[in-house]
């Protein structure tokens, strides 16, 4: 049965007598979310308040393994941020992609709601499906570059109410320097790509790459691993990491680079570093807290080139 499928046994019993009580005091926004997503009208089945490990999920679609979750004012707390941050990575570790909406969003967006979570599950469908095979080159006989040694020395979507540049993630983080934003520019569909890291405490830039031949959704991909892996080498563990690329962070919790960008003499460099990614990644346990940098509610993400028209 799925609802012992994704439970843990020693817990469930608790987990679920709060699993009734929620549905039975559900949220409006939660009511309303679920008029939507019931009975399939949106054409996939969600189920709700369903238990996975020690979490109980607001709404859960077990055949994408897509889970929502519907955020009140709370959560926008510095010390809900984390606790959040810290329940997203739990599930995406467990293989689940996670949204999360505003009681905002609900009850004034609801189209565009919808809509998210249909282009989601189209997007982990299109990762699911199998692509032809590509030959990966061995990078250990390949040229040194500066984006090669990035990474190799040098990586749930989760969604939080409070902008990170409030202060509030500072603060919960006990006044270290919270969080990395990274961002990916390219100029052209491939054309010349580039991407930075920026700590959002000091504004300062943490690296930079580029520009090279690809796309916007490598550069944002490259730049997590290269963040995840500066971390790494740094011994950096109190920091998140967001990107505003929903493709991207997808592609690194299922560590593969799901592009379709022709592999030719000219891309060669590019998919050498993509290769490395990977392999680090493969090789990597992450658990730095990634998280999705919502544009609509908090402006552009600080690592970004300021080229949008």
């Amino acid at each position: 049965m799925y609802i012992y499928e994704t439970a843990d046994d020693m817990e469930y019993e608790l987990l679920k007598n709060n699993a009734i009580h929620n549905r039975q005091y559900a949220t409006e926004a939660e009511l309303l979310l679920w008029h939507y997503l019931k009975e399939k009208k949106i054409g996939y089945k969600f189920r709700r308040q369903h238990i996975v490990g020690e979490y109980i999920t607001d709404f859960i679609n077990l055949k994408h393994k897509l889970i929502i979750e519907v955020d009140g004012k709370y959560h926008q707390e510095a010390e809900q941020v984390i606790k959040d941050a810290q329940r997203t990575q739990y599930l995406e570790q467990k293989g689940y992609t996670v949204i999360r909406f505003t009681n905002e969003e609900i009850f004034n967006h609801m189209e565009d709601v919808i809509n998210k979570i249909k282009e989601t599950i189209m997007a982990i469908d299109s990762h699911n499906t199998p692509q032809t095979a590509r030959f990966a080159q061995n990078t250990q006989t390949s040229t040194p570059s500066n984006t090669q040694a990035s990474i190799e020395s040098p990586t749930q979507p989760q969604q939080t109410g409070a902008s990170p540049l409030s202060g509030g993630l500072r603060g919960a983080l006990g006044g270290t320097p919270g969080a990395w934003a990274v961002d990916a520019a390219c100029s052209g569909n491939p054309g010349p790509m580039e991407y930075q890291c920026i700590d959002l405490q000091t504004g300062a830039q943490v690296f930079h790459f580029g520009p090279v031949k690809g796309t916007n959704n490598i550069g944002e991909f490259l730049a997590i691993v290269h963040a995840l892996a500066l971390m790494e080498k740094q011994g950096i563990k109190n920091k998140v990491i967001y990107s505003d690329s929903y493709n991207a962070i997808l592609w690194v919790k299922k560590k593969k680079c799901k592009t379709t960008l022709t592999h030719n003499s000219a891309t060669e460099q590019l998919y050498q570093i993509i290769a490395r990614a990977e392999q680090w990644l493969m090789t990597h346990n992450v658990t730095t807290p990634i998280i999705k940098w919502e544009t609509k509610q908090w402006g552009e993400i600080p690592a970004d080139f300021g080229r949008k028209k």
